[in-house]
C-alpha cells in the first residue's frame, strides 16, 4: 500500500525531520519486472508491504515517482521530500506496523496507467494515551509505468474506515 496515513498521523504529532538522506548506500537496482502490467503491480504491493515490515524507508520512497503527491484525510497533500519525512516519522514509531491488500487493479488500455484499490490496517502510537492505537481505512493509487520501465506511484489517496470484512 502505499503510505497510508503515515503523514498525518507523522504531522499531527508534530514530528519534524531533519535528515533528508540515508547513510546507507543504495543498493543496484535489479531490471525492471515484465508481464501483464496487474501482475507486475501485485507483485510490487507484496513487496511494498515487506518494506514495511522492514521499515525501509529507502525502498519505501522509492516507490513512489519523483513527482508523486499523497493526500490523507486532515493532512495537506504530500509531494517529494515531505513524502520521504513522514514515512522516515512514521517507521520511528515503535507500535508502527502496515499492511495493505488490494481488492482491484485496473490497468488502462494504453498500458503505461494504472490504478490499485483495497484496503489498509496500521499501527501507530496514539498521541494522547501513548497507547498502539489500530486504523483501518481504504487507499486509491494510481500508477504510472516510468521511462525505465518501473511501475511508479503517482497519487496515492487514503482514507480511514471500518475493518475489512475479510481478514488482512
Amino acid at each position: 500500500m502505499s503510505l497510508r496515513r503515515i503523514a498525518a498521523a507523522s504531522l499531527a504529532a508534530g514530528l519534524l525531520v531533519s535528515a533528508c538522506g540515508s547513510s546507507r548506500s543504495p543498493e543496484p537496482e535489479a531490471p525492471p519486472p515484465t508481464g501483464d502490467p496487474a501482475t507486475v503491480i501485485a507483485a510490487e504491493e507484496a513487496q511494498w508491504n515487506r518494506d514495511y515490515a522492514a521499515r525501509d524507508v529507502e525502498r519505501l520512497v522509492s516507490r513512489y515517482a519523483p513527482d508523486a503527491t499523497v493526500k490523507i484525510v486532515g493532512a495537506p497533500p504530500l509531494s517529494g521530500r515531505w513524502i520521504r519525512r513522514g514515512i522516515e516519522a512514521g517507521v520511528r514509531d515503535r507500535a508502527f506496523a502496515m499492511t495493505f491488500a488490494h481488492d482491484r487493479i485496473e490497468v488502462a488500455r494504453s498500458g503505461d496507467l494504472a490504478y490499485s484499490r483495497g484496503h489498509y490496517q496500521m499501527i501507530m502510537t496514539d498521541r494522547q494515551s501513548g497507547q498502539p492505537r489500530t486504523e483501518y481505512g481504504t487507499y486509491l493509487t494510481v500508477w504510472q509505468k516510468q521511462a525505465d520501465g518501473r511501475w511508479r506511484v503517482i497519487e496515492d489517496f487514503n482514507t480511514p474506515g471500518p475493518p475489512p470484512r475479510r481478514p488482512m
